[in-house]
């Protein structure tokens, strides 16, 4: 599950505004680099006035954004060619930095660096083309994939840990050891072939106490993982599925790596040269300088916030469900995960991201058919950080919040089922969205569970947590991957808020 991808002056009134207090501090919605175009987009809540320079050794755009908070812990995204990675972190208390770091050998022209707001709340950095330091002057071509390079298309981080695709995945045997000082954990994976894209590799990661992962091809006899730990990090497991993956988590599954505090981005010495000082990089005003208003939802049929709208409800009402007559209440539906970060991989290579947003877009369609307004926090495949969704929801003032998600477990298959979560005032909600999921769907039944997950506990409103099935379990895989069965858990979860609302407003 999930827990288990940024940017730049308003006048002097705005920065004080932003910065003024924590109470104040406006969140970071969504942030994502294209690669491709050599861009940066990012949006928050309300407005900033980020500032941008270029560092030397290793040359990196840092942009910094003041009085924003990230809502978890650093994301990082890695990259083929002369832009090595792109990550976002909480640089301090009140300052979310953002930095994409250039390939070694690599920069660019920091006065082609340009920073354009659209309004205080949405801002891009457009990269010119990095040229290499010793050929500044002239046009130098992308590189290749260096060989130590993160970015492999048979290597997956996600939010549970790892994910390996195989050429030919062996046997369910697997060998773990951890050397004597803690720092190597060894996976030998019996009868199993790398693509050749990985055999021989060292791909550094930084991710869940893990700094690199080593791949060998060990003979006819199999392969042989090797992890670079930090020594107080816990224990990896790997469950090999037999339609081509492993998959790879901290023991103990997600919880061992979820956390609901932010990770401070680590601060990297900056080494001054005369040759290559830091360089500011000037920022314009926004080309708007007032942020689109933040208005609650009317009454259906209900407006989305995201720009990519769902599907057209229906017109007519289900007899079966529900029917909510003149209702003013509208519901904020979560779809977890998305964009850079898929959540868990199940078996087959299964993302959560593939099962939860088509569940939670025909819950949206649902809900609106039987009278009740809804808002998506994306409506898409994009990233949105944890302190987004809240942000979304209270900004809004939504009646309830209902977060779809599916979960997972390391090296074991058997376990299947669903099962809901709530922190304080959603029990009736949960208990509610519980009790028609496993009615309809016939799933195990895992129960209703009070948990401190970050959207419930930031949330204002009645809240629930919904885990509509194991993406490694060898029965809830089979169901999740049939569009068929995501359409009844769908209609399970409407009947369940539906059900609430009737009895509760």
């Amino acid at each position: 599950m999930r827990l288990p991808s940024l940017l730049l002056s308003a006048t002097s009134v705005l920065v004080s505004a932003v910065a003024a207090s924590p109470a104040e501090a406006a969140n970071l919605l969504s942030w994502q680099f294209d690669a491709s175009q050599n861009k940066l987009t990012f949006t928050t809540d309300a407005g900033v006035q980020p500032t941008a320079k270029l560092i030397p050794s290793p040359n990196r755009i840092v942009v910094d954004l003041p009085g924003v908070r990230l809502g978890g812990a650093t994301m990082r995204d890695n990259f083929g060619g002369a832009i090595a990675s792109a990550r976002a972190g909480q640089f301090n208390a009140n300052t979310t930095r953002i930095v994409i770091e250039l390939a070694e050998g690599y920069t660019v022209d920091s006065q082609q660096v340009k920073v354009v707001g659209v309004n205080p709340t949405q801002w891009s950095v457009q990269l010119p083309t990095p040229k290499r330091i010793s050929q500044a002057g002239g046009n130098v071509s992308v590189p290749t994939t260096p060989q130590n390079q993160t970015y492999n298309p048979n290597f997956q981080i996600t939010s549970s840990g790892f994910y390996v695709r195989l050429d030919d995945s062996g046997d369910d045997r697997v060998s773990i050891q951890r050397s004597g000082d803690r720092k190597t954990i060894n996976i030998d994976l019996p009868g199993v072939k790398l693509p050749n894209s990985l055999t021989g590799r060292v791909l550094p990661v930084s991710r869940y106490g893990v700094s690199q992962v080593q791949f060998a091809q060990t003979g006819a006899s199999g392969a042989r993982l090797t992890l670079s730990v930090d020594p107080i990090s816990p224990d990896w497991q790997a469950s090999v599925s037999r339609l081509g993956g492993v998959v790879l988590m901290p023991r103990g599954g997600l919880y061992a790596i979820r956390s609901n505090t932010p990770t401070p981005e680590p601060a990297t010495p900056v080494v001054t040269r005369p040759t290559q000082p830091v360089v500011s990089i000037p920022v314009p005003q926004p080309l708007n300088p007032t942020p689109p208003p933040v208005t609650r939802p009317t009454p259906p049929p209900q407006s989305r916030p995201n720009p990519t709208p769902t599907p057209p409800p229906a017109t007519k009402p289900s007899p079966s469900l529900p029917q909510i007559n003149n209702s003013r209440i509208v519901v904020t539906i979560d779809p977890g995960h998305g964009g850079r970060d898929p959540g868990a991989v199940g078996i087959g290579g299964l993302k959560e991201t593939d099962v939860v947003l088509p569940i939670s877009l025909e819950v949206a369609r649902i809900l609106e058919r039987q009278g009740v307004g809804v808002q998506l926090t994306r409506s898409s495949d994009r990233f949105i950080s944890l302190s987004g969704r809240t942000a979304m929801a209270n900004r809004a003032d939504t009646d309830l919040f209902v977060s779809i998600h599916a979960n997972a477990v390391a090296n074991r298959s058997s376990v299947n089922g669903a099962e809901t979560f709530y922190f304080s005032s959603g029990r009736g909600l949960a208990q509610s969205i519980q009790e028609s999921m496993i009615r309809r769907t016939r799933l195990n039944n895992r129960g209703v569970k009070q948990a401190r997950f970050y959207v419930l506990r930031n949330t204002a409103m009645p809240a629930a947590l919904v885990e509509v099935g194991f993406v490694t379990g060898n029965s809830d895989s089979r169901k999740l991957s049939d569009p068929a069965f995501r359409d009844d858990m769908a209609e399970a979860i409407a009947e369940g808020i539906l059900n609430y609302v009737k009895r509760n407003y």
